[in-house]
């Protein structure tokens, strides 16, 4: 690796998809510092006993015509598999077909009723006509708005309090336009009779390769990059926003325009002389950390599910994901491997393994725990940014503020929101044309 030089036209700090991205787009000189010893951020991948783990889930949704372009043009169209999404909800003891609200056939009959006769009060409240902005803004009220009592209470509202880790009725709902399918009371219904949707939302289908792991689309984009430009174990350690100077890997680099992909809380505890009312508004930034498992299994899975939703606070993990169920070459033969994303923060992990292993063997993955060849906990710290009511006006003067000392925060970690591996692609790019 190269020495790290005096001046660069823009310092970026960090080589996740937004920061390589950005650099793979950049019209001019671009320097990457990275505090990690790999590329790729969270779009990494671990390889551990013939097993291949990336941090939880990381299917890869191609919608955008040049980054499909892009990605197939490093890679080769052949190194990936194109999957038909297998993904279900487990509860009431009972698999149903993904998403719940257009799905509940098979759960009990009386939770079936709940679930129908609360859709159709709904639709019966609901207006013919209204914009996006009159939708309740609290999250469990749109959970209402749309779907009724019944499916708010079996599925909605504790799944989304086990995922982002504070109640529904603490979160925006104006994050989840893209993210959450709404079936009308037609669809609702004809999938409480078994006439059930298939390939709603935007991850019905999805690209992964066929072996590396999602390792190996941060390292293509790095090879392009060019690895001397890319500077790991290199962590910013403070920056003089005035003086257009970062302190580096023990080192000052001048540079004439910033771009940080890091977490945005951390980024803005490294600037000098911070202003009062950034300081506070750095304070009203809010994230969920997400602990979980990597699982190793003798054997195969007894349920072929890509990844599985578990709504029911009984248990201490709200989504389970096998990366073999989809590529088998991600366990070695004979064996299949498992993440388990956990929703008690409080417990410690260690404590909570033999009440998975138990769940594990209810929702039909594993017959005997004995299968069970290790589980190694990893943990994610800012893993969802939590869309409380300051985060717009918060994130707004946050970044107004940035832009006017020439600075552009960017990704899914230093815009600081919900979003993809190729929405970060899209932000570098975007970051690039911006800097043009």
């Amino acid at each position: 690796m190269a020495s790290l030089p005096d001046h660069t036209e823009t310092l970026i700090v960090g080589a996740g998809l937004a920061g390589l991205g950005c650099a793979l787009f950049h019209p001019g000189e671009a320097l990457i510092v990275e505090a990690a010893d790999h590329v790729g951020g969270k779009a990494r991948s671990e390889v551990y006993d013939g097993y291949t783990f990336d941090v939880t889930g990381h299917w890869l949704h191609l919608r955008d015509v040049g980054i499909k372009e892009l990605v197939f043009r490093l890679l080769g169209e052949d190194h990936f598999h194109r999957i038909e999404r297998i993904s279900r909800i487990w509860s009431h003891g009972v698999y149903t077909q993904y998403p719940f609200q257009s799905n509940v056939f098979g759960l009990p009959p009386a939770v079936v009723k709940d679930c129908l006769m609360g859709a159709i009060a709904a639709d019966k409240r609901k207006p013919e006509q209204f914009r996006l902005d009159e939708e309740p803004e609290n999250f469990a009220d749109w959970i209402r708005f749309y779907f009724g009592e019944g499916i708010a209470e079996h599925f909605m509202v504790p799944y989304n309090a086990k995922l982002w880790g504070v109640p529904a009725e603490e979160i925006t709902s104006r994050w989840c336009q893209r993210f959450v399918p709404r079936p009308n009371l037609e669809a609702i219904v004809a999938g409480a009779v078994g006439l059930n949707a298939s390939g709603v939302g935007y991850n019905a289908s999805f690209l992964y390769p066929k072996h590396g792991g999602i390792q190996t689309v941060s390292d293509a984009i790095a090879d392009a990059v060019g690895r001397d430009r890319i500077h790991l174990n290199t962590p910013l350690e403070g920056v003089d926003l005035a003086r257009r100077e970062a302190r580096v890997g023990g080192r000052t680099i001048r540079y004439d325009r910033l771009v940080n992909t890091g977490a945005l809380p951390k980024f803005l505890n490294q600037i000098d002389g911070l202003p009062a009312d950034m300081r506070a508004a750095q304070g009203r930034l809010k994230a969920t950390a997400v602990t979980y498992f990597n699982v190793g299994v003798a054997g195969a899975l007894g349920q072929p599910d890509h990844w599985i939703y578990v709504p029911e606070q009984t248990w201490p993990m709200y989504r389970v994901g096998s990366f073999s169920n989809a590529v088998p070459a991600m366990a070695p033969p004979g064996h299949s491997s498992l993440y388990v994303e956990l929703s008690d923060r409080e417990t410690p992990p260690d404590a909570l393994v033999p009440r998975v292993l138990e769940g594990l063997v209810a929702m039909g993955l594993i017959e005997d725990t004995r299968q069970v060849q290790f589980v190694h906990t990893r943990h994610v710290p800012n893993a969802y940014v939590i869309y409380d009511f300051h985060w717009h006006d918060t994130t707004a003067a946050i970044h107004h503020w940035l832009a006017a000392q020439g600075v552009q925060s960017i990704g899914r970690y230093g815009e600081w929101k919900y979003s993809s591996m190729e929405d970060a692609l899209i932000d570098g790019r975007d970051a690039a044309a911006r800097l043009a």
